[in-house]
């Protein structure tokens, strides 16, 4: 199942670099995002439903509005998204990627690896009665890749019941840092994207001398085939040497239903997604709720999964 994610090519985006030029305090580790995080989304929703081999999408601004799917084998697909996700067996953004959370590394101390272990804790109540454990998930954050990071949401993939978050919903994003910045840098690029090198052209390995030229390659329309290798404006992210976490940037999250959960056993077979938004803002050191540590369950285990990104 591929949840609608894919076009921003979000997985698939691990794979920037970082740089800094000052020193950075003793004791810092550049790896360390632990800490307390306020959440905020933007909840402007997509909803899309996969059914029969072809996929209905509808966006909304906020959770009041009744999103109009169409009909199927004679019935109208309309789903009210306030009534829904006050339904106590259907979970919505917030309620499965919490507005305030304690993120930790628990491997962070023991190895030098860039890529580590994620922690999010759910601290929307920070005090809880005795014995009582807050809810917790995990992933992985990429310190080689902007402290990118993507945590496993769903549980509930096996399960028999149409309303249990399917095992491929994620949330994501990246940590900020305090004093970074993007800057406009000059690269190149082939007209399909691809990184080139301008002076690595053919001009210089003397094919002209060879007589290729004589050869009637130029009437053959080869001379036309080679990529052209052209100049191109990015924007590179730069973050100080030293520079303390902030906050979360570029957070996304996608998370998926059964279609019988919203539109009963007539879409059986369909899959209901749903993604959003959301930004986040480092409020304090790690403190987090009692909570029992979970394991990492991301498809194939890894960032590199592409789940969001099969388009």
């Amino acid at each position: 199942m591929i949840l609608s994610l894919r076009r921003a090519g979000w997985l698939a985006s691990l794979l920037l670099g970082l740089s800094g030029c000052e020193p950075a305090p003793k004791g810092f580790d550049a790896r360390d995002v632990r800490g307390n995080y306020d959440l905020t989304y933007d909840n402007n929703l997509k909803v899309a439903l996969y059914l029969g081999g072809a996929v209905r999408e509808v966006t909304a601004t906020g959770y009041g509005n009744v999103l109009d799917f169409g009909t199927w084998q004679g019935q109208p697909l309309k789903l009210d998204l306030t009534q829904w996700c006050d339904r106590p067996e259907v979970q919505c953004p917030s309620e499965v990627f919490w507005p305030k959370v304690a993120v930790d590394q628990p491997d962070l101390k023991a190895s030098n690896v860039k890529l580590q272990k994620l922690m999010v804790v759910n601290d929307t109540q920070h005090t809880l009665d005795a014995g009582v454990q807050a809810a917790v998930v995990a992933g992985l954050v990429n310190h080689d890749d902007f402290d990118r990071f993507v945590v496993g949401l769903g549980a509930g993939g096996g399960s028999s019941s149409n309303c249990v978050l399917l095992g491929l919903s994620l949330a994501g994003g990246r940590f900020s840092h305090v004093g970074e910045k993007f800057e406009e840098v000059t690269v190149f690029r082939t007209p399909l994207g691809a990184a080139c090198d301008p002076d690595a052209g053919i001009a210089d390995a003397g094919s002209a001398d060879a007589g290729t030229a004589d050869a009637g390659l130029s009437d053959a329309g080869l001379a036309d085939a080679g990529p052209a290798c052209a100049p191109v404006m990015v924007k590179k992210l730069v973050t100080p040497n030293g520079a303390v976490t902030n906050g979360i940037a570029e957070g996304r999250i996608g998370i998926g239903w059964a279609g019988a959960c919203a539109f009963g056993p007539v879409v059986a077979g369909a899959v209901l997604t749903l993604e959003t938004n959301f930004t986040g803002k480092r409020t304090g050191n790690f403190d987090p709720p009692p909570f029992t540590p979970v394991e990492v369950t991301l498809p194939d285990g890894g960032l590199d999964a592409g789940t969001l990104d099969g388009g």
